[in-house]
């Protein structure tokens, strides 16, 4: 039996994230649905400052290539170097039916989040901190917040937003690191917990332009909101003050207790591991194909390298276990 295609006509297209190019060979527009490229809890603008639709031509870094077959019989079939991903089978159908859409090719845990950041990495050499980030314009201060799911970083976020800082970044804080540490603008969409919204920082829902559901849910349920309006004016800083904050926020918390990190090894080792676990990681997409960690022994040293280098340009580091209202108390 022959395979199926949805489409009789190739869709041609490129993707930009910041230096990144991507060329796209899509066999159906629908594999680019807009779900992953605007804002919605499970797009890729809360991943990046911007995804970009560029012409298509040869001057890419990688290549995207994307086939629905609309045939029962066929698996997904998924081929990825750093040259290119090839992904071919039901795809439509395998989105339709996922349980989290976030974990699909465009999704924001999903492959083509990952495969950015391995190739602003080994082609660009630009870092992607596991971090939301705010900046002190006064001071041309960068507060850098290091963790992952959990860990306290929308608390750290809203919290200095509230106090009148700028949003650098709310994910994903980019770095190249020469004679100087130059960030780059991160994704300016989060997901936020519908509880933190309605209780300590309703103020968001006018800023923001946001109806919040009615739900049962309200303490896991996540919304995703769009707070370009207290970005920074500017994309790129250039050698600003770098306070790194490793962040443990418990509610119930009444003490911020802040603790400088002394040890320089133990501020390296928390950044690299940082860095790496997005690339590194195992991904599961579509609820039935895995794809294995893109890191390699080259990327890990020159990870590692940067990191060093990183470190010196730090200001301060430092262990926060706090609750939502005293995050920063120890710090500003």
């Amino acid at each position: 039996m022959i395979d199926v295609v949805r489409i009789y006509k190739v869709i041609e297209t490129g993707l930009k994230v910041l230096q990144a190019k991507f060329s796209v060979n899509a066999s159906d527009r629908a594999l680019l649905s807009d779900l992953f490229f605007s804002v919605n809890y499970e797009s890729l603008l809360t991943d990046f400052h911007k995804v970009q639709e560029i012409d298509f031509d040869d001057a890419y870094d990688a290549c995207i290539t994307i086939t629905d077959k609309n045939c029962g019989y066929v698996d997904l079939d998924i081929s990825v170097t750093d040259e290119y991903i090839s992904l071919s089978g039901p795809i439509l159908k395998a989105t339709e039916k996922a349980s989290d859409l976030r974990y699909t090719l465009f999704g924001n845990e999903g492959l083509f989040f990952r495969y950015v950041l391995m190739i602003l990495e080994k082609k660009h050499a630009i870092y992607s901190m596991h971090a939301c980030s705010l900046y002190d314009e006064n001071d041309h201060h960068l507060y850098i917040v290091v963790g992952g799911a959990g860990s306290g970083k929308t608390c750290f976020l809203l919290a200095a937003i509230k106090r009148g800082m700028k949003l650098f970044s709310t994910e994903m804080t980019h770095v190249s690191v020469s004679a100087q540490a130059t960030f780059h603008k991160g994704s300016l969409v989060d997901n936020i917990r519908i509880s933190n919204l309605r209780h300590g920082y309703e103020f968001l829902l006018d800023k923001s332009r946001i109806e919040l559901p009615n739900t049962k849910d309200e303490g896991t349920k996540k919304i995703a909101v769009d707070l370009s309006w207290a970005q920074t004016s500017e994309d790129i800083l250039y050698g600003p003050k770098i306070t790194i904050i490793l962040p443990h926020i418990e509610n119930e918390c009444r003490n911020n207790t802040t603790v400088d990190m002394a040890d320089e090894r133990l501020v390296v080792k928390a950044l690299f591991d940082n860095i790496s676990e997005k690339i590194a990681q195992n991904v599961l997409l579509y609820d039935c194909l895995p794809v294995v960690g893109l890191d390699t022994p080259d990327l890990a040293r020159n990870r590692l390298a940067c990191v060093n280098k990183l470190t010196r340009h730090v200001g301060r580091s430092v262990r926060v276990l706090a609750g939502n209202n005293n995050c920063w108390d120890g710090i500003l």
